[in-house]
């Protein structure tokens, strides 16, 4: 009995899901970090990355089935990758900045996708829009947590600080 094509793209799609998410302990670390207050929508991120799970699903689903490649579920798989590494990165090495190239590039690498999928399947294309739009949107926040969470100097004094040292001898 063949195992049917929409179960061999789905599996693939939730181990990567499953596996590259940072643990729990590194999670906490992301958590308590400090939110810009435009950061409202907090509760609604991981309704959002469902909501990019699936139409990645069906996206490449509708590609394959339009295409009947198997290379291209694999070029998928690793923008999937590429994709859902930065969060992961970021929290493994407690540096919201470490994560900030791989959202410049899944975004690039997922426009460019769509472009190359559009003609056989215009479903396919439109299925990541949420990608794309939810990236820039999850990369600007991480820019504005960066700045909200620098750690000061040990001396007390922001790296931007100008001033001269003051000095404790008399």
């Amino acid at each position: 009995m063949p195992v049917p094509p929409w179960l061999l793209i789905l599996i693939p799609l939730l181990l990567v899901t499953l596996v590259i998410n940072p643990s729990e302990r590194d999670f906490t670390w992301y958590r308590a970090l400090k939110r810009p207050g435009s950061m409202g929508i907090d509760p609604w991120v991981p309704a959002a990355w469902f909501v990019i799970t699936v139409s990645f699903y069906f996206s490449t689903l509708a590609f394959w089935r339009a295409n009947g490649d198997w290379r291209w579920v694999a070029t998928y798989m690793a923008l999937l990758v590429l994709l859902r590494s930065q969060q992961w990165l970021a929290c493994r090495l407690r540096n919201l900045a470490a994560g900030l190239p791989f959202w410049l590039l899944s975004w690039t690498l997922t426009l460019i996708l769509a472009l190359i999928v559009r003609p056989t399947s215009p479903l396919a294309a439109w299925l990541l829009v949420p990608v794309l739009v939810w990236t820039p949107a999850e990369a600007i926040n991480d820019v504005q947590m960066i700045g909200l969470n620098r750690k000061p100097h040990r001396s007390g004094r922001g790296p931007n600080d100008r001033r001269p040292a003051g000095s404790r001898r008399l």
